[in-house]
This record gives structure tokens, C-alpha cells and sequence, in this order.
């Protein structure tokens, strides 16, 4: 009963103080205050009636006006509204998180073979067709492939698969030197191979990846994974028929 009244709590809180701030509108009260009112009452009714699940909205617009609407109000000083704003745009961007722990329960919870391989390419596969989303910061993926999680380096490949033109040579060289799994050395590949085929990948930065595709698979390091072997050596193939041309 207590979990019922509390979302019609946020409910009523947040129908009122829209209302109130729609009425200042009108009366031409604080644009400032009637702004404010409006937006903390939408977002209290937003989370009365999604909760946990507004993390479903994070590649919306929606997050996009709350950020925007974030900066216009701490440029004119509204810190209160802007960290309101700010927090709403927070819980909206949550997609790292949603995928890095889906990512870590496949792994850990599914026992090695097929199925289990289907299920983390699906999850690597939802972050590469998300890559144009236009909420995807450059410096945010490249920090998560360097710093973050198991799975949080997982959604940043993705995403780098998607967008080859986000990724640097040393991003790269580290997702292909140093991947947690052999799952994330084949993406890794993957992602070497279309950043050597960039049209405006420098020359130096291809050698640099074939050299560290080569050193992986002559050490043995690709063990006798099929896939991982072919995309090292298109890689390879990539970079010299780059240099020949």
C-alpha cells in the first residue's frame, strides 16, 4: 500500500506545482519562478508514473531539452532549477549502466557456448546501432574503454564499432592489446579493421595497429578462435593494401 501512495504522492505533489507555474505564466508572474515550478513539477509527475523505468527514454529528445534547458537556466543563475533539470537528464542517460549489467549477468549467469555468445552480441550490437545516437559524448566512451568496467568497456566497443571516426589509435591499440574476454578481442579486431580503413586514419596510426594485430596473433594470444584469426589477418590485409595503393 505504502508503494501505491507514494508515486500518487509525486503525483499530486507534481500536477500541482505544474500547475501553479503555468498559472505564473499567464498572470506574467517570475519567469524564473513559473519556469522552475513547471519543471520540477512535469519531472515529479514523470517519475510518479515511470520510476525506474525512465531509463527507457534515454536516447529521446527528452533528454536532449533537459540538458539544454539545464545550461539556459544556470547561465541565468537558476542553480535550483538547473540541478533539477540536471537530474532528470541524469536518470535519462542511463544506458551504460543498463547495458554493462546485462552484459556482466550474461557472463556470469549463462554458462559458456552459443546461446551465451548470442546474448552478448546482442547487447554489444544494441550499443553499435545506438552509436549516432546524438547524446554519445566522445570523451565519455573513450574514458569508459580506458577506465570503466567489464561491461562498460563492452558498450563503449560497441559504440567505437559504430562510430570508427570516434575512436583514437590509442583507443584502439587498447582494446586490441588488452581486452578483458576473447569475445571483446574479436570486437576489438572488428573495430581495428574499420578504423584502418578510414579514409583519414594516418599511416603511422596504421602500422602502429598492425603491428599490435600481428604481435596478438603470432604470440598466440588468438588461441584457435576462427573468427578472432580471420579478422586479425583482414586487418593485416586492410593495412598493407592501404600502404600499396
Amino acid at each position: 500500500m505504502r508503494q501505491r501512495l507514494v508515486p500518487s504522492a509525486l503525483a499530486v505533489l507534481g500536477l500541482g506545482l505544474a500547475a501553479t507555474g503555468v498559472a505564473a505564466v499567464f498572470l506574467a508572474e517570475s519567469d524564473t519562478g513559473a519556469a522552475a515550478l513547471l519543471t520540477i513539477g512535469v519531472i515529479l509527475v514523470l517519475f510518479a508514473a515511470v520510476g525506474d523505468r525512465l531509463e527507457s527514454l534515454r536516447y529521446g529528445d527528452f533528454e536532449l531539452v533537459l540538458r539544454r534547458k539545464a545550461d539556459e537556466a544556470a547561465r541565468r543563475g537558476d542553480i535550483v532549477e538547473a540541478k533539477a533539470l540536471q537530474r532528470a537528464a541524469d536518470t535519462v542517460a542511463q544506458r551504460v549502466a543498463r547495458l554493462a549489467r546485462s552484459y556482466t549477468s550474461v557472463r556470469g549467469t549463462m554458462p559458456a557456448g552459443l546461446q551465451r555468445t548470442v546474448e552478448m552480441d546482442r547487447i554489444i550490437h544494441e550499443a553499435e546501432t545506438n552509436a549516432d545516437r546524438p547524446d554519445i559524448d566522445q570523451e565519455e566512451v573513450l574514458s569508459l574503454l580506458w577506465t570503466g568496467s567489464e561491461g562498460a568497456r563492452v558498450w563503449a566497443l560497441g559504440v567505437l564499432k559504430g562510430r570508427p571516426d570516434l575512436a583514437t589509435t590509442r583507443a584502439v591499440l587498447e582494446a586490441v592489446q588488452r581486452p578483458d574476454q576473447m569475445f571483446d578481442q574479436f570486437h576489438a579486431l572488428l573495430l581495428a579493421e574499420r578504423f584502418v580503413s578510414l579514409s583519414d586514419t594516418r599511416f603511422w596510426a596504421r602500422e602502429r595497429i598492425a603491428a599490435a594485430v600481428r604481435a596478438q596473433l603470432e604470440s598466440g594470444a588468438l588461441g584457435t578462435d576462427h573468427d578472432s584469426i580471420e579478422a586479425a589477418k583482414r586487418v593485416l590485409h586492410q593495412v598493407s593494401k592501404r600502404t600499396n595503393d
